[in-house]
């Protein structure tokens, strides 16, 4: 090992090198020899676990999470991943401002636990989850390149889900005001999206080819990011309320490929072009001010569950990957959904009479 004394005109720094495979490597540059000292102990104690077998031979103890996570990311977006620009989200909000510095090494089972914890006191537990997941699809990564032994997000539960209630329009006369306060291409763009549950990014990319309107079928199987976010196509039924408002679109369609086309040939509208309004209709039909586009969804489900819709039905119209799913998102249904059932299961509760008889014999 080797510490050198550098004289920079900003003072005096401590350059430390160490040897892996035989070949010197640069450690790094200290601010004083105690640093610099420490910085070559703990290289030494890492060069001896490899040479022992304890750690694999591309552990780096210097390597951040910050760098690693940074080419796990340039990875994914070189191999054309769907989930890049999500998963860097999630990493630039929720990882770095806790990781970023630390050496990946140092990140063990009790360091990913107590950040979950934290950040459950700001997001759902089902965020937690699947932010976690992100944090471990890292980790395999680096497992895999052979800089950490183990996965620190290996073994650890996940957080029971929080009862969750979606914001959604009970009522069609609620759905009637609030497309009342939309331009035109909003308001059929809104009520497609409240009449078939599709998703916002799903209905942006249609194309009139995929619309059916003799056998009332719409082909959903397009996205941004080219599929659906389910990577599923399917077939949606045109209800009897979106029909009318489809065939009058077609009538008008002049030369458009898309249903809503944007600004720019050949695109479609932007998403914050369609939320931006939304949000300002929203306010005008006196409608709660946590309702999002992605809420008119959520209004087509419980508007057909509570309805008598079927589930089954449901979950294939919205391209769940299963059942369960439809189940657990729309456990929330009001509670008068339920007053056709409150004389199903009958019974007799006994009087304080009845019950001496019946202990008296």
């Amino acid at each position: 090992m080797t510490i050198k004394k550098i004289q920079r005109a900003d003072g005096v720094r401590y350059q430390v090198y160490g040897r892996r495979d035989g070949q010197k490597v640069y450690v790094g540059s200290y601010d004083s020899q105690r640093a610099a000292r420490e910085a070559d102990e703990d290289f030494a104690s890492t060069q001896r676990k490899i040479e022992r077998g304890e750690l694999p031979p591309g552990t780096d103890a210097k390597r951040t999470f910050g760098v690693a996570v940074a080419a796990w990311l340039k990875s994914l977006e070189a191999a054309g991943s769907r989930s890049h620009d999500e998963y860097a989200a999630r990493v630039e909000l929720h990882m770095l401002p806790t990781f970023r510095d630390v050496p990946i090494v140092s990140i063990q089972r009790a360091s990913v636990i107590e950040w979950r914890e934290k950040l459950h006191e700001r997001v759902s537990a089902a965020t937690v989850n699947t932010i976690t997941g992100t944090l471990s699809s890292a980790f395999s990564y680096f497992v895999d390149h052979a800089w950490v032994a183990a996965n620190p997000c290996a073994r650890i539960k996940s957080l029971k889900h929080d009862a969750r209630v979606f914001p959604w329009l009970d009522s069609p006369d609620a759905i009637t005001r609030l497309l009342a306060e939309m331009r035109p291409n909003i308001r059929t763009l809104c009520a497609v999206l409240v009449g078939t549950g599709m998703r916002l990014d799903e209905a942006l990319h249609l194309r009139w080819d995929d619309v059916d309107l003799e056998h009332r079928l719409i082909a959903v199987h397009r996205g941004s990011k080219g599929t659906t976010k389910s990577g599923k196509a399917r077939r949606v039924p045109i209800f009897d309320a979106v029909l009318p408002v489809l065939k009058a679109m077609k009538l008008a369609r002049g030369h458009n490929v898309l249903l809503w086309p944007g600004a720019k040939r050949g695109r479609p509208l932007s998403q914050p072009s369609v939320r931006v309004p939304f949000k300002d209709a929203a306010d005008r039909a006196g409608l709660p001010k946590e309702l999002r586009v992605h809420d008119l969804r959520h209004t087509f489900a419980s508007l057909f569950l509570v309805d008598g819709g079927d589930i089954f039905k449901l979950s294939r119209i919205l391209g769940h990957s299963s059942v369960k799913i439809t189940a657990d998102t729309y456990a929330h249904l009001k509670p008068t959904a339920y007053v056709e059932d409150y004389g199903r299961v009958r019974f007799t509760m006994p009087n304080e009479a009845t019950v001496l008889k019946l202990s008296a014999t």
